[in-house]
């Protein structure tokens, strides 16, 4: 059971500080709140914070990372923390700061096409702004929540509806503005000229610093990203596929083509056919279900790219391939054609555990990495749920691994950490690199990896974080 552990004076100290700093309405240190903070879906064990604070401004983030500093205390940023990865909880305890208040969106610019916002604007905020105001652009928007947040998605290197075209979501990103774990204020990017958030390019360029490393670098407050033409017209198509290894044949094809949008392969157990949770697949149910988007901006050239996929599919099954084009019920394919879309991508158990540990690899490979995938999850007692998405023209292919799991059950905990960690091994043999792994698997990670770019990690870490206060538990080395 959580339980406060608090040491005074020093937190008596600290509550005052931080309620000076933002005012009494915006700072608990209430068990109710407190509890509220300390868990996700994840199999990730349970912290408790000893404080939650919700700055309004970028000077008092600021006041609170000098806090931080004074009193030697550990400091995590959190925006919605829906990562289902523990990413976003407080590992040493200390300080949260829960950023929902910085949620301005401070400037769209329709011509370089770019957005920026600060650090707590949500996807549905910035859709629903878009929509209502610039109605021919968008923005990369994953298939998650729309209280999911802009920059929080874009850091932890997420994907969206326009990934397959453009890339995932920290490519989009042109310039920052940071508070860093020492509490100075610097930008990145063409906006540290101070005239214009256009560009990443010419200047030396230090965005990296804070793309993977999930706050261990410093606090995001503001971001510009990129956005992109809206098509006007879009549609989309739905394949029955009998064989993982046709399908990323297929898909290779596909990609190669530049005239798909986005294309999902999904496992039986995460299709649009049907839903549910059982451990063996029903003999009427094809291994894989291919989502298909098109689009364009007029009609005629929508209907070019749609008559080259035809083809390439109809290739294929002159060749053999067992490939069977379906309709969905009408609800699905417009709830699908949605972005971002508002269907479930996994079906819960009861306890409401959830864990999505993601790979990118070679797009080659990836038919391996779903096999075994599949031994993995059957091994440890698991429904196996895969999702492949290719990215940027098939230059990076993700695979992500989901499983429900009971929360209140220690032992399929376990066991599902045992499941976790062979996928990571196998992931990296095959040339994989983890996608927003849970910090329980970050020293795994970095087992394999070349020590020296270990020891830059702790180099990085140290010089721009001399008191180990920023995010502690991410990428320890």
């Amino acid at each position: 059971m959580l339980e406060k552990n608090f040491l005074e004076p020093q937190h008596s100290r600290v509550f005052e500080s931080l309620e000076k700093i933002v005012g009494k309405s915006f700072v608990s240190d209430n068990i109710e709140e407190l509890y509220y903070y300390s868990s996700d879906p994840s199999a990730e064990e349970p912290v408790m914070p000893e404080f939650v604070v919700m700055p309004g401004t970028v000077e008092e983030i600021q006041e609170i990372v000098r806090l931080a500093n004074k009193e030697k205390i550990p400091i995590t940023p959190r925006v919605a923390g829906l990562t289902l990865s523990g990413l976003s909880l407080p590992h040493s305890g200390g300080i949260l700061v829960d950023l929902k208040r910085m949620n301005k969106i401070l400037e769209v610019n329709q011509h370089s096409m770019y957005a920026v916002v600060e650090c707590g604007v949500t996807t549905g905020q910035l859709k629903t702004y878009l929509d209502d105001n610039y109605p021919d652009l968008w923005f990369t928007l994953p298939h998650a929540p729309p209280s999911v947040g802009v920059v929080s998605n874009a850091i932890i290197h997420g994907a969206g509806q326009i990934s397959l075209k453009y890339g995932i979501s920290s490519d989009m990103i042109s310039g920052l503005e940071v508070v860093l774990p020492t509490g100075e204020l610097m930008r990145t990017g063409s906006c540290t000229l101070g005239k214009s958030w256009f560009s990443k390019y010419c200047l030396p360029d230090f965005i990296g610093l804070f793309l993977g490393w999930f706050g261990a670098t410093g606090i995001i407050t503001k971001a510009s990203i990129q956005l992109w033409p809206r098509p006007k017209v879009r549609d989309m198509f739905f394949y029955k596929v009998d064989d993982v290894d046709d399908s990323v044949d297929l898909l290779m094809e596909l990609i190669k083509s530049e005239v798909c949008d986005d294309i999902y392969v999904n496992s039986w157990t995460g299709s649009s056919i049907r839903r549910y949770y059982t451990p063996e697949k029903p003999p009427d149910m094809p291994e894989i279900v291919l989502d298909i988007f098109v689009s364009g901006q007029k009609q005629e050239e929508f209907e070019v790219k749609k008559q080259i996929m035809l083809g390439i599919i109809d290739e294929a099954q002159q060749r053999g391939v067992k490939i069977e084009e379906f309709t969905p019920p009408e609800a699905v394919k417009s709830t699908m054609l949605m972005v971002p879309q508002p269907l479930p991508f996994m079906d819960l158990r009861i306890g409401g555990g959830a864990e999505y540990l993601g790979v990118y690899m070679p797009t080659e490979v990836v038919g391996e990495a779903y096999k075994e995938g599949i031994d993995i999850a059957k091994k440890h007692g698991f429904q196996y749920l895969h999702l492949i998405r290719p990215f940027r023209t098939g230059h990076a292919t993700g695979i992500m691994y989901t499983f429900p799991f009971v929360k209140e059950s220690p032992e399929e905990i376990q066991r599902l950490h045992k499941a976790l960690e062979e996928i990571t091994d196998m992931a990296i043999e095959l040339g994989g690199v983890l996608w927003k792994p849970a910090p329980s698997l970050h020293k795994q990670v970095l087992g394999h990896a070349d020590p020296e770019f270990v020891n830059l990690i702790r180099k990085i870490k140290k010089l721009l974080d001399p008191n180990g206060i920023m995010a502690p538990g991410k990428w320890v080395a």
